[in-house]
């Protein structure tokens, strides 16, 4: 019966191992590639960058021949001289007619079509970037939250431990029941504080799966994240310590919605030239081709066939102040555009002071924390062997535990923030 057991613990146990080496392990690359590729916000932007390079072909159609056909059939008649003809008629038309010259209304609307999709496919850019770090900041508040979640389940093993030697003491006499009763109180607060790290920590990988825009190998995955020790936590930070100035000019020169704001100016001016060409004429060239069966009694009146073909002009004289205002409505929008431009640059230079700022009072945070853990260790260590000893009460050994988890906690919270941190300084400076 024994060997049975043995035998069916050991198939339980290869089969756990097999479902868990078949779990996929996703990498932070893999998710970001992910949401590039199903977050619909991203699709949206990919289909409008796509709509607006089609207007381009549509402003350069001007610069073809146009063609039309037209056919028709039915009955006519004319009354000529006295006598009244009628019978069937069946027409058919070609007409074609090719620009020549429209000083400037043509190219400025190819150009402005041009700068426009442009602009679309720097937005595009834009929120791929606001994509990565939403992705980023989503990934790593998973590790952080799956991190505490470990600090939580010491806290409970150091909480039993406290427990099960307060309990020895009351048995032996050394200690009065109020301790069992203050460990059994912590306890229970510590399994509270795990729980609620583990809801957390469900909520995170809930706001990571909505980042990405879908839920990878639907929920069955696992994160690749090395098991880190708290002890060496922190020691690995890269440095971030580059000049202000430097990142400031990195971001106007990569960041893509500052290169949108330029392609939008570029587009309302060449709106102005176009729009500004209204006030001189058109030169093209016109033709068609008719030809026309109809009954023979009616073929005096009707001609079988006809052609023509002509140099025009067509000058709009007046319409009415509509060129005007046109006009001067693609100027202010030139004039909205800069400014919006230069407003750009100073939200961005803002952005990435701030992210700086942020970035290297989190990295002095993660250093300060660091020897806070160690600090609080060793007063814990201390606190045990004074309790141990009777030189202390419970009390004074509870508040070093609580404050050896804080400050375990506080470490954890601040690693993660650092790098969450680096992530928005990239998004910045559009790196």
């Amino acid at each position: 019966m024994r060997d049975l057991i043995t035998r069916w613990m050991l198939v339980l146990l290869l089969c756990t191992a097999g479902a868990w080496a078949e779990t996929p392990v996703v990498k932070i690359d893999d998710l970001i590639e992910m949401a590039l590729r199903y977050s619909p916000d991203l699709n949206v932007s990919r289909a409008e960058y796509k709509a607006l390079t089609q207007r381009i072909r549509e402003a350069k159609a001007d610069y073809l021949p146009r063609a039309d056909l037209y056919a028709g059939g039915g009955a006519s008649g004319v009354e000529l001289a006295g006598t009244d003809e009628s019978g069937h008629l069946l027409t058919g038309q070609l007409t074609a007619s090719q620009l020549l010259y429209d000083f400037g209304r043509t190219k400025g609307n190819i150009e402005a079509s041009q700068y426009d999709a442009n602009a679309s496919f720097d937005r595009l850019k834009q929120r791929i970037s606001d994509k990565i770090f939403q992705v980023k900041k989503a990934y790593y508040t998973v590790l952080k939250t799956r991190m505490l979640i470990k600090v939580n389940e010491e806290n409970i093993r150091l909480n039993e431990k406290q427990l099960y030697r307060a309990r020895r003491y009351f048995e032996a006499g050394i200690r009065t029941k109020i301790d069992v009763s203050d460990a059994k109180v912590n306890l229970i607060a510590a399994r509270l504080a795990l729980q609620n790290a583990q809801y957390e920590f469900q909520r995170a990988r809930i706001r990571l799966a909505s980042a990405i825009g879908t839920e990878p190998y639907g929920g069955h995955y696992r994160l690749d994240t090395p098991d880190i020790n708290i002890s060496y936590l922190g020691k690995d930070l890269p440095d971030v310590d580059q000049p202000f100035k430097w990142l400031e000019a990195f971001a106007y020169a990569h960041r893509p919605s500052l290169r949108s704001s330029e392609h939008r100016i570029k587009s309302a001016r060449a709106r102005v030239e176009s729009v500004k060409a209204d006030y001189y004429p058109q030169f093209y060239l016109s033709g068609d081709y008719t030809r026309n069966d109809t009954a023979s009694e009616m073929e005096a009146a009707i001609p079988t066939q006809s052609w023509n073909a002509m140099l025009n002009m067509r000058w709009n004289l007046f319409e009415g102040f509509k060129t005007d205002a046109r006009t001067e409505e693609y100027r202010a929008r030139v004039l909205q555009e800069t400014a919006s431009y230069a407003d750009a640059k100073i939200r961005i230079r803002r952005e990435v002071a701030d992210s700086q700022e942020l970035l290297l009072k989190i990295r002095d945070g993660v250093e300060l924390s660091r020897s806070l853990v160690e600090a609080a260790r060793e007063k814990f260590h201390q606190a045990q062997k004074r309790y141990e000893s009777g030189l202390s009460d419970f009390i004074e050994l509870q508040q070093a535990r609580q404050g050896f988890i804080q400050a375990a906690s506080g470490l954890v919270t601040a690693y993660y923030d650092f790098y969450i941190a680096l992530a928005l300084r990239d998004r910045a400076i559009g790196r």
